[in-house]
């Protein structure tokens, strides 16, 4: 099995990411998913965060294995909200987004086992480009 990919993480994201794991309690699986993004995370500075990678409250455009494009905004698990397109960073799907490069493609599973992926078309917004490093 391949080790996945290197992604990026700001500290702050970082600090915010252990804390929605500290409060959402003894969810192994949670913890699980956050040591794992822990484990392949370049953690940099948000001023130093490349414009291309997806943070957290990033706006990024994807195409899916069926080719539809969707929009969507990465968020803290309680702002998620999938019918105004706020994504979970806990769900598989945007554990798999976070920190990822625009141009690469993605794989998650999804919670029946499914596996999917999605190719990064572009970050149509990331708040540590547009000067919101330090919220």
């Amino acid at each position: 099995m391949s080790k996945p990919a290197a992604i990026y993480l700001t500290e702050l994201d970082l600090t915010r990411l252990e804390n929605a794991a500290v409060r959402a309690g003894n969810s192994s699986a949670l913890a699980e998913l956050v040591d794992d993004l822990i484990a392949r995370a370049n953690v940099v500075p948000g001023n130093k965060i490349p414009a291309d990678v997806v943070t957290m409250n990033s706006v990024v455009r994807v195409v899916d294995d069926a080719g539809a494009e969707q929009e969507w905004t990465l968020v803290y698990p309680e702002e998620a909200n999938v019918s105004s397109a706020k994504l979970s960073v806990l769900s598989p799907m945007g554990a798999a987004l976070l920190g990822a490069r625009a141009g690469k493609s993605v794989k998650y599973s999804s919670p029946n086992g499914a596996q999917h992926s999605l190719r990064i078309e572009r970050v149509a917004f990331q708040p540590e480009a547009s000067g919101q490093h330090t919220l």
